[in-house]
């Protein structure tokens, strides 16, 4: 992924009218974070619990308390003068949050990035996160809790049937529809005669071209952003005509094929109907990244493990991937998550334990 430029944090002076959005979590958003060179920031991670029925107007009472935990909270650990600055910053978080949407159901959390002197930025966490409110006030915003929730393989589902398809993007913790494509494809009916066979060819070539709008139009959602994965939810019959029409970089991107009809569907019922197939791809890629990685270290070419093996490789520019263990809040490991991301590395979270022989964390290099 290409570097990405650093978000705008110049002065602003009074935020009370700015409307901020609510970004997404990627490894280009932290990136970019890592590129801010001016004071203090405040960062604050707040959990929003999830009704079953979450409303504005609840959400915005549970932010709000959220938001008055953390300010008492920094005000018990920091200094006098420091607290007068929170005072300001949590102000100008508040303000900018006026309005924010936050009926979302798929939204766990806030991550809040506010410095002394520019415009505060407001990330969504898609996992609830193990605690209720964590901040940080120093120099350079705090990375690791959103590195936890860096969103993983970038996911395309087609659902298709045959007359109508839809595109979904996201991943294993959120889709969102992002196309739409409906044909007219006339329904089978029995009459014979040769008028009964053409009518029945002509609406096998209505259904091939429909899956054939479906597949590009997936292709072309693909070429604007591209996708890590693709899973295809489709009646069985339908599917050789699918395979037939994927664009081959979408074949070699397939993670497999779900004979379902599944028209009208939520975006969260899809995503269940894909769970094992994200879930199974999430740990394929894992146990790909650990494999090489203890191959590199048995040949010492090609990996780091270790704080100090990792740092010195960061320093040299040489990370391409960079393992870190879930729960590893090691001051260094911070530290190095910053480093590999201004180097334009991918960060992959392990589950605990898969690199104890590594102090919880290692390095895959590029050269």
């Amino acid at each position: 992924m290409p570097p990405v430029a650093p978000p705008q944090l110049t002065s602003l002076g009074s935020l009370a009218a700015v409307a901020i959005e609510l970004r997404e979590v990627n490894q280009g958003e932290l990136r970019a974070l890592t590129g801010y060179q001016g004071g203090r920031v405040l960062s604050i991670f707040l959990r929003l619990d999830l009704p079953q029925t979450p409303s504005g107007r609840v959400r915005e009472t549970e932010l709000e308390s959220r938001l008055t935990e953390a300010e008492k909270k920094l005000h018990a650990e920091l200094g006098e003068v420091e607290g007068a600055d929170v005072d300001s910053l949590v102000g100008r978080v508040r303000a900018a949050l006026e309005g924010i949407p936050l009926e979302d159901p798929t939204v766990h959390g806030l991550a809040l990035v506010c410095p002394e002197d520019g415009e505060p930025l407001a990330f969504a966490l898609r996992h609830q996160p193990p605690f209720d409110v964590a901040f940080s006030f120093r120099d350079g915003p705090a990375l690791e809790p959103l590195v936890e929730a860096l969103p993983g393989l970038a996911w395309g589902v087609a659902v298709v049937n045959r007359h109508h398809g839809r595109v979904f993007r996201g991943s294993e913790l959120g889709l969102a529809e992002v196309a739409d494509v409906e044909d007219e494809v006339h329904r089978w009916h029995s009459q014979g005669g040769w008028s009964q066979a053409r009518y029945q060819r002509g609406i096998e070539k209505e259904t091939k071209d429909h899956v054939r709008h479906v597949c590009e139009r997936l292709f072309a959602m693909h070429k604007r952003h591209p996708f890590d994965r693709v899973a295809v939810l489709a009646p069985s019959d339908l599917w050789p005509l699918v395979e037939e029409s994927l664009h081959p970089y979408l074949s070699e991107r397939l993670a497999g094929h779900l004979a379902v009809d599944v028209e009208g569907a939520s975006a969260e019922e899809v995503l269940s109907r894909c769970a094992d197939l994200m879930a199974g791809e999430r740990e394929k890629r894992v146990r790909q990244a650990l494999a090489r990685l203890q191959q590199d270290l048995g040949t010492h070419e090609r990996a780091a493990a270790g704080s100090e093996g990792v740092q010195q490789a960061i320093a040299e520019g040489r990370v391409e991937l960079l393992l870190v263990e879930e729960g590893n809040n090691d001051e260094s490991v911070e530290r190095a998550v910053e480093g590999a991301l201004a180097q334009a590395a991918e960060v992959l979270v392990v589950e605990p334990g898969a690199l104890e022989s590594a102090e919880g964390i290692a390095a895959l290099l590029r050269y």
